[in-house]
């Protein structure tokens, strides 16, 4: 009985029917035929090398736009990469591409799909991470990336690469997930909440960073603008993620890179790029685009690297003096030509902070000096007479942040620029007032932010914006209620603007203040700024900030005191 029992026991399963899973649609034939999930490898499907079969490829669903091979002008920056690629174990498995699938999205720009760019298409959708990652990259990262200078276009360009490219899709997705992780870390209690309760490993976005430089180095060849395109894309989207990442050096290696790229091929057509955001047709735009946005990150690398000279910058410089016509198109050109400015008294300021520290202080070229400042002057005359003249409505120029922010950058270069020199620490006291503006500027710029993030979240973005100004003023304002107002911004904002972490930052000034003032012990707080003596003035300072790790996060400052 007990043997009857156990034979009907093992052959129950059976007169169970067998459950058969819907047919593929977008797999290969074999696992069409086979009713199985098929990976979408290509060219070769993964699931039918790994049982043994022969893959008959794939018949109903053409290609996605392809990666092809780089260009001879970009072999520099794929050397550069590929030891990068190597972090990541080559046997771990590659993620397959999938994709965030927007019926919408696909409907609206179907006519810039087939007019302008070629044969293109969404990518279709598989696994679970990866829809989750690109609604952050769409709702969070994208809106994140250029907070200070929007652009719908530049904004469509990276949504759209990224859903039908696969090495963008992978470098986004990358992006997102470490851009995610890093808003776990650093927000007050504020996290973006899925669609499900999965949490990313540490290594995710780093085999998406892998796969995607793995798809460029490995495809195939073709229209060299297209190549030249998602390069572009590809560069942009790494020296982001590096900079969330930590390793601010790698960073600057991609933005060097693409800068290069970006010079080579395409230098001579650049300033055919219009300023009215305004899609002419193929990928010559697209190519515009993304060489503006890695062109002006730089340009404002100067803000944090000393030794840091941005490509052409003189030439540029040039340029920008004999097409300046006194009338500005756009907002978005004064923001160029002012960035130009900024740079250039950045350079001296950096080369003035470099020959302190080894004792000795250069004269700065009376020339060169005056054809800065009338150049700032002239900027100045011209934006806010254009503000006054074009504007539709004077509530609308008082209440945009990029005019704060244009106006709190030209007061903290004039200011910086005016007050250059050995022994000039002092003459710092006379430009008060402009330090008192620079706080009301940064205050409203502050606002717009938090209405602009809707939350206490921390942002990132790879523009600089107004924590280095702030810096400037707790660093060079020694009167105490207003350098102390500047302190108190920088501490109530959770933002990151490349290498400038607005806490870190708060660090560095509450140091400076501490310095300067213990003179006057801890039971008399400074009330003048005449009270700080000359040699108890900071002149120049540096400082690395070691994030938390193995051991305790850290910040070195070093300092040269005024002789």
């Amino acid at each position: 009985m007990k043997n009857k029992n156990t034979k009907i026991g093992n052959q129950a399963w059976r007169r169970k029917p067998r459950r058969f899973a819907p047919k593929s649609r977008l797999g290969c034939k074999t696992c069409k035929i086979r009713r199985v999930k098929c990976d979408l490898s290509q060219p070769s499907c993964l699931k039918c090398l790994s049982t043994g079969r022969t893959c008959d490829g794939y018949s109903e669903m053409p290609l996605a736009f392809k990666a092809h091979k780089a260009l001879s002008d970009s072999t520099d920056y794929y050397e550069g990469i590929t030891g990068r690629a190597d972090i990541c174990d080559s046997s771990s498995p590659c993620t397959t591409i999938s994709a965030y699938q927007e019926q919408q999205w696909n409907s609206k720009y179907h006519g810039l799909i087939l007019q302008n760019l070629g044969s293109f298409m969404i990518l279709p959708m598989t696994g679970s991470t990866q829809p989750e990652a690109m609604c952050f990259f769409k709702d969070i990262s994208i809106k994140d990336l250029n907070e200070y200078r929007p652009c719908e276009p530049w904004r469509n360009t990276l949504m759209f690469f990224s859903q039908t490219v696969p090495a963008v899709r992978h470098a986004a997705i990358a992006l997102s997930l470490i851009h995610r992780n890093y808003l776990d870390r650093h927000s007050n209690g504020w996290v973006y909440e899925p669609s499900s309760k999965y949490r990313l490993s540490d290594t995710a976005p780093l085999l998406h960073y892998n796969r995607a430089i793995h798809l460029l180095l490995n495809s195939e060849s073709g229209d060299s603008g297209a190549i030249t395109a998602i390069t572009l894309l590809v560069c942009y989207l790494f020296t982001c993620f590096e900079h969330l990442a930590g390793d601010d050096v790698q960073a600057m290696k991609h933005l060097r890179g693409g800068v290069a790229l970006s010079r080579n091929i395409y230098h001579a057509t650049l300033n055919n790029c219009t300023y009215d955001g305004a899609q002419s047709s193929g990928v010559h735009t697209i190519i515009c685009q993304v060489t503006k946005q890695i062109r002006r990150l730089d340009m404002q690398a100067v803000m944090f690297l000393v030794d840091w000279t941005p490509a052409d910058i003189q030439e540029t410089f040039t340029s920008h003096l004999a097409l300046f016509d006194s009338t500005f198109w756009s907002l978005d050109q004064a923001a160029d030509h002012l960035q130009i400015l900024v740079a250039q008294v950045m350079r001296l300021r950096n080369t003035q902070q470099q020959m302190a520290t080894k004792g000795t202080m250069p004269p700065l070229p009376s020339s060169l000096k005056d054809i800065v400042l009338r150049q700032l002057e002239a900027w100045s005359s011209v934006f806010e007479n254009n503000l006054q003249q074009g504007s539709a409505s004077e509530s609308d120029s008082e209440t945009d942040p990029l005019i704060s922010l244009l106006r709190l950058q030209h007061t903290i270069a004039w200011t910086l620029l005016r007050g250059y020199g050995p022994g000039r620490e002092m003459d710092y006291d006379s430009f008060l007032p402009q330090f008192q503006q620079c706080v009301a500027l940064a205050g409203k710029v502050a606002a717009a932010h938090q209405r602009y993030s809707g939350s206490s979240r921390s942002t990132f973005t790879p523009e600089i914006g107004f924590i280095p100004a702030l810096y400037i003023i707790g660093a060079k304002c020694r009167h105490p209620i207003v350098r102390r107002e500047a302190l108190g911004i920088l501490q109530r904002q959770l933002i990151r603007e490349a290498t400038w972490d607005s806490i870190s930052t708060a660090r560095v000034v509450e140091r400076i203040i501490e310095i300067e003032e213990g003179a006057a012990g801890e039971k008399q707080m400074v009330q003048y700024m005449e009270q700080i003596p000359v040699w108890q003035r900071i002149e120049a300072l540096s400082y690395i900030h070691f994030p938390k790790g193995q051991a305790a996060a850290r910040l070195d400052i070093a300092y040269t005191l005024c002789s």
